[in-house]
């Protein structure tokens, strides 16, 4: 009986450690910061992330990412304890308002070699609607610190003193290709 009361806490601790997940529902718009976003599929959304993420099967296979990143801001922004924003400390790429597409091609390049992973190779810049507004868009290739390979896309565009990004991120192997239509339709679907 003492065991499997151990087993039952455990269960309940590791239940409460959990974050909560909102699941997206498939043709519902979804609010992303400035602006709006339509899944035609489930994805689940923690609810307690600092920046608005979306995966299906675990953010280290594929991830789905909404910025909207301020003048003078960096991409991913390091908080304290309490969960307050820290600055950005001098090795971190900052965003800059005048920057052109391919400066912020480089600008996420940078922040994604400064967070850790490797042989980040940018390709394919190109105009693209955001919304509306006038963007960009571009994919890129990536390796994690134990070699896994990744594939990415990107959709952006600055809006004032403003840098809206969209990214899609997975495993090469498997989960890129697998929701990559699907996150299509996520950047075709914006609206502002």
């Amino acid at each position: 009986m003492i065991r499997r009361t151990s087993i039952l806490f455990v269960l309940l601790l590791a239940a409460a450690c959990t974050p909560p997940v909102v699941v997206t529902a498939p043709g519902q718009p979804v609010q992303v910061g400035s602006y709006s976003v339509m899944p035609q599929m489930e994805w689940n959304r923690p609810t307690t992330t600092f920046n608005e993420v979306w995966t299906v099967d675990g953010f280290a296979l594929q991830a789905l990412r909404f910025f909207e990143v301020a003048d003078g801001q960096s991409l991913f922004v390091k908080r304290n304890a309490f969960g307050k924003p820290l600055p950005p400390d001098e090795k971190t790429p900052v965003f800059r308002k005048t920057m052109l597409p391919n400066e912020i091609q480089e600008f996420l390049v940078a922040t994604l070699a400064a967070d850790g992973w490797a042989n980040v190779k940018p390709a394919g810049l190109a105009p693209a609607k955001f919304g509306g507004l006038p963007g960009f868009r571009f994919s890129f290739s990536m390796k994690s610190s134990d070699g896994l390979e990744y594939d990415g896309m990107v959709l952006g565009a600055v809006d004032g003193n403003r840098l809206n990004l969209i990214t899609y991120s997975g495993t090469r192997l498997h989960y890129f290709p697998r929701y990559k239509g699907e996150a299509e339709k996520i950047f075709l679907s914006v609206r502002r």
